[in-house]
């Protein structure tokens, strides 16, 4: 049921595109998330490594404006399906970020995707159609690397790097990432890692 209408501001129109950070982290047993469907909430308010009150996210950084967020929605039978694209360029190829893309392969992923505009999606959780409510790591509709594209280029002046696209299949829309706790998202730079609570 439609609860409220959709208001465009002048803020709304100076808006701008793009994505300022990258967080991913790996899905383990014993996660504990926790949904809001509150009044006019679409949010992931706890995600937390089990038995513990903080999750650790792995911060990866891409070259400016390459990184991009896409969202396509099909119906079919009553039932939607959201398919979010996240995509991003690292480049300059060489041995270390190799490792940490091989690491990629086999992984059942989430993200949090931090916009040019500060807002923080969560891509990879769904709550509709859950496997289960205790454990997100069974419902899978994680965050799945789809490709890596690119090389080291033939002339001087090519692009040395690969570009990365995941995917993940989920039942609903990205939610905001908006802590209960109120800490928020904790990135630090200088360790390429993340906190949430």
């Amino acid at each position: 049921m439609i609860d409220n209408g959709i208001a465009i501001d002048c803020s709304a129109l100076q808006t701008v595109g793009g994505i300022k950070q990258i967080c991913l982290r790996s899905f383990k047993s014993g996660d504990a998330v926790t949904f809001s469907d509150d009044p006019a909430k679409h949010d992931v308010t706890k995600i937390v490594d089990s038995g513990a009150s903080t999750a650790t996210w792995k911060l990866f950084e891409f070259k400016n404006e390459t990184a991009d967020l896409t969202i396509n929605a099909t119906k079919e039978n009553g039932s939607t399906v959201f398919e979010c694209g996240l995509t991003f360029m690292i480049p300059q190829i060489n041995n270390v970020k190799m490792h940490e893309l091989q690491t990629m392969l086999n992984t059942c992923m989430m993200a949090i995707v931090v916009t040019s505009n500060d807002e923080k999606l969560v891509v990879g959780l769904s709550k509709k159609y859950a496997n289960s409510e205790t454990s997100p790591e069974k419902n899978q509709t994680f965050l799945n690397l789809v490709s890596m594209e690119g090389g080291t280029g033939a002339a001087y002046s090519d692009q040395n790097g690969l570009t990365i696209s995941l995917m993940a299949r989920q039942f609903e829309l990205p939610r905001q990432y908006d802590a209960a706790s109120g800490a928020g998202l904790a990135v630090n730079t200088s360790t390429l890692t993340a906190t949430t609570t």
